[in-house]
């Protein structure tokens, strides 16, 4: 009689406590994605210029990611701000903006759902001669 009412405590504790520990090991969404762009022209984040090159982005927490050349030693970290846009790109890709002949990056468009916005440095407003936004496109590397 004991050892029949032990083991229904333990099955008991098991049904309470599996989907809890089930929880814990899914993961939370889809997997962080990782992209690889080349981009033909050297660009600044924030203050820092990066030169032309193959670069690869991930996704460290919510709104910070890492960017970091493929072959050499540029990296930053960047902490963003969410996007409020009705346009949202259907792949991933880096969005630039050409302000008086210098990039700057703008957006990080890790796929359809994942975009985020670069802040700009806070400078000395200039005054601008030319703007466009330049895209480029990027590859999944870690997609399926």
């Amino acid at each position: 009689m004991k050892s029949a009412t032990c083991v229904s405590s333990v099955a008991l504790a098991l049904q309470l406590v599996a989907p809890w520990l089930g929880a814990q090991t899914k993961p939370q969404g889809s997997p962080n994605p990782k992209i690889s762009a080349d981009v033909p022209f050297d660009f600044m984040v924030g203050q820092v210029m990066f030169p032309a090159g193959n670069y690869a982005v991930k996704r460290l927490q919510n709104r910070t990611f890492f960017l970091e050349a493929t072959h050499g030693r540029e990296s930053v970290s960047l902490a963003t701000k969410p996007i409020r846009t009705a346009l949202r790109p259907r792949t991933a890709r880096l969005i630039f903006l050409q302000e008086n002949g210098h990039y700057h990056l703008h957006e990080l468009w890790m796929n359809r759902a994942i975009g985020t916005e670069v802040p700009e440095p806070r400078l000395a407003q200039l005054n601008t001669v030319r703007r466009s936004r330049v895209e480029i496109l990027a590859t999944c590397t870690t997609c399926q």
